[in-house]
């Protein structure tokens, strides 16, 4: 793991700082023509980044402006412009970097070396029906916005050995296999086994995967990411199988949003019941007014008196009453409710057996509890 953003904003402070800018009518904007013989696609960005792909592959590349030049993603291409006007950019590609103490015979500078490759580039305006001017813009970006493809990795089971499987005979008889699905930038689940809720639970869990909200927000991420650093970067996302006996398996959904720290992470479970497949939380065990996706709440006034009358109160930390908001997941014991990390080392977390949560539950809780014993 690592702070995604923070990299990229110093880039642009620099960048900012230290780099000439183009003034807006003559480079920023969306351009398209020829770099050698491939078409391309190529926007630039206010302020010193910007981005291309070939439009035969649609997949973006991220531009750099260093001192007199641009410069490729991994320094894998060299760009500069010899010819700059309001609706053409003429100019050269190499695949080494330009020198400043190497003046051509054009009155512009040549590549380091002799036995560098050089391309010519040659581009036209492109005005964007959405009237924006950036890397975020409709003509750049409407290219790339088509649905992937569902891709399905292999199967493999789920290691018994490290999960809440190995504490039930009757889970183990049933044992569940899985795959991971990858739609786009977006990961997923598949699963496979006798029990008859699991086609409903695959059902829920494709949709989902493949919603055209998820995949517009999507979208929208690497427009946003493209127009600040010119990278196509969009959100880290997993999903893995948190815990399973034989009533029910409980899903973790995980996303790092793209361009923040670790305030951008966030942790999301669906518990399915592997008899009809379909969805609930657990919170509802001990709450009434708790929906599908609301994954983190106050505790029940019972249930925060009892696990906090003998807490000690610290002065540093504010949730020493239990009055904050905790999430609530199954394990093999029981019940667990914690609070997220925020390194300051006041977050709380309690293990409930069955017994122990049966006074706090609903009547619909216990039942469910009952299950666990």
């Amino acid at each position: 793991m690592y702070t995604r953003f923070i990299p990229y904003i110093l880039l642009a402070l620099l960048t900012n700082l230290a780099l000439p800018v183009f003034a807006d009518d003559e480079l920023t904007g969306v351009w398209q023509g020829t770099l050698g013989k491939s078409n391309i696609r190529v926007c630039f960005n206010e302020y010193g980044t910007g981005s291309y792909y070939y439009q035969r592959y649609l997949t973006p590349i991220r531009l750099e402006q260093v001192d007199n030049h641009w410069q490729e993603d991994k320094q894998t291409g060299f760009w500069q412009f010899d010819s700059i006007n309001e609706q053409q950019l003429v100019g050269l590609w190499s695949n080494q970097e330009w020198s400043k103490t190497e003046p051509s015979k054009d009155n512009g500078t040549s590549p380091k070396g002799q036995q560098g490759k050089s391309l010519a580039i040659i581009l036209e305006r492109q005005i964007s029906p959405d009237s924006i001017n950036d890397c975020s813009s409709d003509a750049y970006n409407l290219p790339l916005e088509t649905a992937p493809k569902l891709k399905r990795g292999k199967w493999q089971p789920f290691d018994n050995a490290d999960s809440q499987q190995a504490n039930s005979n009757k889970a183990n008889a049933n044992p569940i296999s899985y795959r991971q699905l990858s739609y786009g930038t977006e990961l997923g689940l598949e699963l496979k086994g006798k029990q008859t809720g699991i086609p409903a639970i695959n059902q829920w869990l494709k949709q989902k995967l493949t919603s055209e909200q998820l995949l517009a927000e999507t979208f929208e991420t690497r427009r946003d990411m493209l127009a600040r650093v010119g990278h196509a970067i969009a959100d880290e996302t997993g999903a893995e199988i948190d815990f399973i006996n034989q009533h029910w398996l409980s899903v973790r959904f995980y996303r790092w949003a793209a361009g923040y720290g670790a305030g951008g992470i966030s942790r999301t479970y669906t518990s399915f019941n592997l008899s009809d497949g379909k969805p609930f939380n657990p919170w509802q065990w001990f709450r009434d007014d708790v929906a599908l996706d609301e994954m983190q709440h106050q505790l029940p006034d019972a249930l925060r008196e009892k696990l906090f009358a003998d807490m000690q109160v610290y002065e540093d930390c504010d949730n020493s009453d239990g009055s904050g908001y905790f999430y609530l997941t199954l394990t093999p014991k029981g019940i667990e409710l914690w609070e997220t990390p925020n390194g300051r080392g006041c977050e709380n977390e309690f293990t409930l057996s069955p017994t122990d949560a049966m006074p706090f539950a609903t009547e619909f809780g216990k039942s469910q509890l009952k299950l666990m014993e």
